[in-house]
């Protein structure tokens, strides 16, 4: 999807799923392994003993630690097939349930073809950005990338020239979204919710912090906005040092440029020296 943004220590979430003949998922006696079963079989294959910290057993997924920081995901999925030849997929979760393995990577990339006119180009830029956003603050419980990538899809409308001014309004328009129901829908899987109940607190989290991003970004807005300015604003809603030295740049230039102006009023001709005038007084 190459929205994949930077990750303090290599803490990188991987997905590689893996897919059985459920001819093959079968117990001792013949019956049909669990899906709980088929997780526990897939963690136990992939335990190694040099890793420090052991694989998993997650509820949609077995999740394998490497040792320089990132893990590993691996949904488990058995392929079906009915007496007419249609193949389905079953997903190993809390019960075999009805999944796609390449349903989300099908939703996006069809999402992203439909956005290739100049109006809509920054979609994975937007996406990258607000998981930068998010991950910029560990010490809040937020949506996952996954959910952001959604949130992205279901806000994006016309861009705009500018990224930083997309941003801004990407963020009001996930507030109003927000607003309305803080519930996110599955966009593949139909009845599914990715933010329900159980999480909810995560999209109130995200509104909090995405509001404090709209009034600090304000300045963009103004007339008076320098790029020292709007490089301090980007500095306080991402929580990062990366801009600290573009600033100081930024400063630098905008100071002598300040002295230069002021040097070239002083030393301008003044109107009543010019032919024609005398000096009063």
């Amino acid at each position: 999807m190459r929205t994949v943004t930077q990750e303090p220590n290599n803490a990188y979430d991987i997905d590689d799923g893996v897919v059985f003949d459920a001819a093959t998922l079968k117990g001792p006696r013949g019956a049909e392994r669990s899906a709980l079963d088929v997780r526990k079989m897939v963690c136990a294959a992939v335990h190694s003993d040099a890793f420090v910290s052991p694989p998993e057993v997650k509820t949609n997924c077995v999740r394998v630690f490497y040792n320089d920081g990132p893990h590993v995901d691996i949904p488990v999925y058995r392929q079906r097939e009915d007496w007419s030849g249609e193949v389905w997929y079953e997903l190993a979760s809390s019960d075999w349930k009805k999944s796609d393995p390449n349903g989300v990577n099908d939703w996006f990339k069809n999402w992203l073809d439909r956005n290739r006119s100049s109006e809509r180009r920054h979609s994975r830029e937007l996406i990258r950005l607000l998981k930068s956003f998010c991950k910029n603050r560990p010490s809040y419980s937020l949506p996952s990338g996954f959910v952001i990538t959604t949130l992205v899809k279901e806000c994006y409308d016309m861009g705009d020239d500018r990224l930083d001014i997309e941003f801004l309004q990407i963020a009001k328009r996930i507030l109003d979204l927000l607003g309305i129901n803080p519930y996110v829908r599955h966009p593949v899987v139909v009845g599914e919710w990715i933010i329900d109940a159980e999480n909810e607190h995560q999209s109130r989290n995200l509104c909090k912090l995405l509001e404090r991003a709209v009034d600090d970004l304000a300045e963009l807005d103004l007339p008076n906005c320098t790029r020292s300015k709007a490089l301090k604003a980007w500095k306080k809603v991402f929580h990062t040092n990366f801009f600290d030295k573009r600033i100081a740049e930024a400063e630098k230039k905008e100071k002598t440029s300040s002295k230069a102006r002021i040097a070239a009023l002083i030393s301008a001709p003044k109107p009543y020296a010019s032919k024609g005038y005398e000096e009063i007084g």
